[in-house]
């Protein structure tokens, strides 16, 4: 491995793509100059937008020949190959157009063994924080190169697969209506009371008190207090991926009709086993969601390849576990969480 560069962007193959659909970001609005007047000059509207010519690559040293050496370093011309091969024709044009360009590029390379070289002559190949990104670097190599190459593409998942998986899992393709809600829960009535009377009161037609801040001083859960009462997600039918209330809690809340309202009672209920009452808000609400299996056919197939190669991996793992004849010390027995008081930081 050569090079903390090529180490970091080694890691980024880790991100995973995730999510229902992957949309395109924003196109970036067009700058304009000082005046406010013009539109800044496009970077693609030079002359290397226009220019489709291809680029050959022809290599004149030997792979392994040095393009720069020196004590203990060495950048060999293979490497610079690899990284045209890798460019795309628009940047190879830019290269073949400005030599400089391209000098840069190596003299990026070579910079980057030379700075490596000296963290390692530092001793920081051996920091953990660059022990650990090497592993991760190696677990994705390895990823890419075997264990994802034992596991067949979307191409073998058949339709039946595709119809189980489908019917197994509703909850993500029949999502019901969701609301998002501002809660202050109490433990003594007459203190909810007191509260539902400072979140109602109105100064015409808005409310006198900011709920938000009112969740941030009342609420008696640490949790809720430090977010400002935020629920996410409440639905008035289960759903696995709700914030879990009792039914009463959220019918109270889906029976307000505008965004913004407080619901105008305090509702008993329960949070994290406690007993007491809500005051709650309706913030907003996020319409209800229905995926057939045709439209989702394309992601099952290739959510059922990720869930095989997933289980590939572990299966992996599992056997040179017992080829290592690896013990494990339950978690337990190696470290200890304790709650800090608020605003404590974590103790070592």
């Amino acid at each position: 491995m050569r090079g903390a560069a090529w180490l970091l962007a080694a890691c980024a193959l880790l991100a995973p793509a995730s999510g229902w659909t992957q949309t395109q970001p924003p196109a970036a609005p067009v700058e304009e100059d000082d005046n406010g007047d013009t539109p800044l000059p496009d970077p693609g509207s030079t002359g290397y937008a226009a220019d489709r010519r291809a680029v050959t690559i022809v290599p004149l040293l030997d792979p392994a020949a040095p393009v720069a050496s020196g004590r203990g370093v060495a950048v060999a011309a293979s490497e610079i190959y690899t990284a045209l091969g890798d460019a795309p024709p628009g940047l190879l044009r830019r290269y073949a157009q400005e030599p400089a360009l391209l000098q840069a590029l190596v003299d990026r390379l070579v910079g980057d063994r030379l700075l490596a070289a000296e963290a390692r002559r530092q001793g920081l190949d051996r920091d953990p924080m660059v022990v650990a990104a090497l592993e991760r670097a190696l677990v994705s190599r390895l990823r890419g190169l075997l264990l994802n190459g034992r596991v067949a593409g979307p191409e073998a998942v058949t339709d039946d697969d595709v119809r189980r998986w489908y019917d197994a899992h509703p909850e993500r393709f029949h999502v019901p209506e969701r609301r998002r809600a501002r809660a202050i829960f109490l433990t003594d009535h007459a203190e909810a009371l007191r509260i539902l009377h400072l979140a109602l009161l109105r100064r015409g037609q808005r409310f006198r008190n900011d709920f938000r801040v009112l969740a941030g001083q009342h609420n008696v859960p640490e949790d809720l207090r430090a977010t400002r009462g935020e629920l996410h997600e409440v639905a008035l039918r289960d759903w696995p991926y709700a914030v879990q209330l009792e039914l009463p809690v959220r019918q109270a809340l889906f029976a307000m009709h505008r965004e913004g309202d407080v619901v105008p009672q305090a509702v008993e209920g329960t949070w994290e086993g406690a007993h007491g009452w809500f005051v709650l808000r309706f913030v907003a609400q996020r319409a209800a969601i229905e995926r057939s299996l045709d439209d989702s056919r394309e992601w099952v197939r290739h959510r059922i390849v990720l869930e095989r190669r997933v289980a590939a991996e572990q299966a992996e793992i599992e056997r040179l576990a017992t080829d290592a004849q690896l013990v494990r010390v339950p978690i337990d027995r190696a470290v200890r969480l304790d709650l800090s008081p608020t605003g404590a930081g974590p103790q070592r």
